[in-house]
């Protein structure tokens, strides 16, 4: 049982600490991370598996010599996707695009899969060695690619003023996480050929999301770069921190500077203004493109809460 649970959460902390490196500029509240990671974990897999009782799926006419290949899919990802809508309809000022949308659904895929494969270490007789090969290693980022999909979609669609793109983008993205849940399914079950079609997939799912991912947090630089840049000419803020708030390498060496120089509260400190003046380029945006979920107003408690950390350091 012990044997189970570390060989799922050791690769899954690695797995996460992957996605807090990816997430460069403005990183999302711890609380809401640990929200939707705990959803994939307890509650989606909890009801997954009630779901994908075989009796259940006897009762709502599934045949269940198909249902390893599609039922599973059709049931844990709108299970895992649940929380992504929440946190898309409910905390929309803390998903400001594509990158969140990746950050957030790979979490939930991320927490699902270190369930289930503890689930299937723990009731696996004998040795795992292979079984651990599979899921955790081949095919460990499966659950999180699958999210992501739905989590790419909602970001691509954040400031989408069209509403019919809006209204067919969110069950398009659900559909082709069933899509490819149920193709890996499919293929592994004809062993060898089969597991390497589906670890090509799957893998080739998991670069795109990365590229993806690349493409958007460099779209978050052009954001800091145009809305920042009005700072130093107004005098908020001076060249010098422009261009550390900019680039994430100098971020982490002024991070370090003042750990060492004033210790964890400096740290700290230095930390908190650059996540605010990275929320200010991103509101200012916002605003610039006609955000209806931003107000003008929201500008002036950012701006005097940035020069209190100001003052602080």
């Amino acid at each position: 049982m012990w044997l189970a649970i570390i060989l799922t959460v050791l690769p899954t902390l690695l797995y996460v600490t992957f996605l807090w490196w990816l997430d460069r500029y403005e990183k999302e509240p711890w609380p809401l991370l640990l929200a939707v990671f705990v959803w994939g974990a307890v509650p989606a897999v909890a009801l997954a598996l009630l779901a994908e009782l075989p009796n259940t799926a006897s009762t709502l006419g599934f045949d269940r010599g198909s249902q390893p290949v599609w039922y599973a899919p059709l049931v844990e990802e709108p299970l895992k996707a649940l929380a992504l809508f929440g946190i898309y309809m409910f905390f929309r000022y803390e998903f400001d695009g594509v990158l969140d949308g990746i950050i957030y659904g790979a979490l939930i895929g991320f927490g699902f899969a270190m369930t289930e494969n503890a689930i299937y270490f723990a009731s696996r007789g004998g040795s795992i060695t292979s079984l651990l090969w599979l899921r955790v290693v081949l095919f460990g980022f499966n659950h999180a690619f699958y999210t992501s999909i739905i989590g790419v979609a909602l970001g691509m669609i954040r400031y989408e003023r069209r509403r019919w793109v809006v209204i067919v983008m969110q069950p398009l993205s659900l559909v082709l996480a069933v899509v490819f849940h149920a193709l890996h399914n499919m293929t592994i079950s004809y062993r060898f050929p089969g597991v390497l079609i589906a670890w090509l997939i799957s893998s080739g799912g998991v670069l795109i999301v990365v590229l993806v991912a690349v493409i958007a947090w460099r779209k978050e630089r052009y954001w800091i770069d145009l809305e920042l840049i009005e700072e130093i000419h107004c005098g908020f803020i001076d060249q010098a921190t422009y261009q550390t708030v900019r680039s994430s390498r100098r971020r982490v060496q002024s991070q370090w500077h003042a750990l060492f120089r004033g210790g964890w509260r400096a740290l700290q400190i230095v930390r908190t203004r650059h996540h605010l003046l990275t929320e200010l380029a991103f509101l200012k945006y916002q605003l610039r493109i006609g955000d209806v979920h931003c107000r003008p107003a929201d500008l002036y408690p950012l701006r005097r809460r940035i020069l209190e950390v100001q003052e602080d350091y």
